[in-house]
């Protein structure tokens, strides 16, 4: 059975991932990659730093050295990890999850999360029973790795023509170490909010969605600002808000990031529940597009020769770092928009695409919701299945659904997009009432 998910090793703590899987799987990734630095960093979750302790300890029973980042965003620690030449890196967080879960994420040496071979062999390592500590401990140190990161950000933008005005909401996580420095050092005036650290996410749930960020909305149609930006507990992720307080949709991200990069060849990897609006976006401008597993675009990045991975609220631009990064994209976007004024039009306008995700606290079998498609979609005239991640269903139109079990928490996630709101309706009504007759009730989550 696979031990990583999506995005690493995650689970509520103390319950479905404890101190002893921790130890287990560090253990056996220092000895698969052999001895050398590991780094390990933190979010500000309660059980983060124990669990930071355990990784550290066993990266030194290995007879291996850790390289403590402390609490930081995990771009910062994927960064950290390459630039202190370690053998992989370990972030110590749950990301979007609620406070009761916990997470490591592993990184590589050029700071990318393990491609799945990688995973597979820790995975068959963990299966083998053998004694992996060694006769001598390596050492426990610790190394800064948010002002090098910093002073490497800002060094890749210049001051903003335009100054713009910003709200930018961290979500009680550690993107307050940086986002809002970057954003102001690059001459923009900043209002933070929610950059008090803490594992309750008090302020609001850690996943930025419409609903969670209802509150931050209203203040940034409040306050006149030009655009709010707002993350998910550990900064790989970013959302945007106009200036009349409308959460965009999570496409605006990409659609953006492509019109920074302002590339006219090349390809673009996007994740299989992206919006046709990115996809179209890079077609106008000559970029090839790939479609890829979700959380793994950035795999395909080499392979295909891509300028940009992206998926829903994430970006990876391989001239920065081959990992997930919401800080540099606010300041990437920002730009941007601080150059290309008219590019604004694309936050206020209407909108050529809707697009909806709904997460149900249920699991499926896909195969299942296969043999129910037809039924259900009749109306909408198929034109195109796929089953690259989940199960994919393209209608006529150019509208679809999509459906997937989550791979950090027990739930299926629904995605919809279609031209118009009343098509999205109909389509997340027919997914609800599909998943609805086959569900199978796994855990209530908030």
């Amino acid at each position: 059975m696979p031990v990583f998910g999506t995005a690493g090793v995650r689970g509520v703590f103390n319950s479905t991932q404890t101190l002893e899987q921790v130890d287990q799987l560090v253990e056996t990734a220092a000895f698969v990659f052999g001895k050398g630095k590991y780094a390990v960093g933190w979010d500000g979750r309660k059980s983060s730093m124990a669990i930071a302790r355990v990784v550290a300890a066993s990266v030194a029973q290995c007879g291996s050295d850790a390289v403590q980042l402390g609490m930081a965003p995990t771009p910062v620690i994927a960064f950290g990890t390459r630039e202190n030449g370690c053998h992989l890196g370990f972030a110590v967080t749950a990301s979007h999850n609620p406070p009761e879960f916990s997470g490591v994420k592993v990184y590589n040496k050029r700071g990318m999360e393990l491609s799945r071979e990688e995973e597979g062999r820790i995975e068959r390592g963990m299966a083998v029973e053998s004694v992996k500590s060694s006769a001598n401990a390596g050492s426990i140190g610790s190394r800064d790795a948010v002002r090098p990161y910093v002073k490497a950000l800002l060094a890749r933008f210049s001051k903003a023509e335009t100054p713009l005005r910003l709200v930018v909401d961290c979500a009680t996580g550690p993107a307050a170490l940086t986002t809002p420095h970057v954003l102001t050092a690059l001459g923009n005036k900043v209002t933070p909010l929610n950059t008090q650290i803490s594992w309750r996410f008090s302020a609001r749930h850690p996943e930025p969605t419409a609903i969670t960020l209802g509150e931050t909305a209203a203040f940034v149609g409040g306050t006149q600002a030009d655009l709010g930006l707002a993350h998910d507990g550990d900064g790989d992720r970013l959302v945007l808000i106009n200036s009349s307080g409308r959460v965009l949709p999570d496409y605006m991200t990409s659609v953006l990031a492509l019109e920074a990069l302002d590339k006219s060849s090349g390809s673009v990897v996007i994740s299989e529940n992206s919006s046709f609006a990115v996809e179209e976006t890079a077609t106008r401008m000559g970029l090839r597009v790939v479609r890829a597993r979700i959380g793994k675009t950035f795999a395909e990045i080499e392979r295909e020769g891509a300028v940009l991975a992206t998926e829903p609220t994430k970006v990876v631009d391989p001239t920065w770092g081959m990992w997930e990064d919401g800080i540099y994209g606010a300041a990437l976007i920002v730009d941007v928009l601080s150059r290309r004024p008219e590019l604004r039009r694309l936050l206020g306008g209407e909108l050529e695409w809707h697009y909806q995700q709904v997460n149900l606290p249920v699991s499926v079998d896909l195969a299942r919701v296969a043999e129910q498609i037809d039924e259900y979609f009749s109306k909408f005239r198929i034109a195109e299945r796929r089953n690259v991640d989940g199960l994919r269903v393209v209608f006529k139109d150019k509208s679809w659904v999509m459906f997937r079990p989550s791979g950090t928490e027990p739930k299926t996630r629904i995605y919809c997009e279609a031209r118009d709101e009343l098509r999205l309706s109909e389509l997340v009504d027919a997914a609800r009432s599909l998943l609805d007759r086959l569900a199978r009730p796994t855990i209530t989550m908030r």
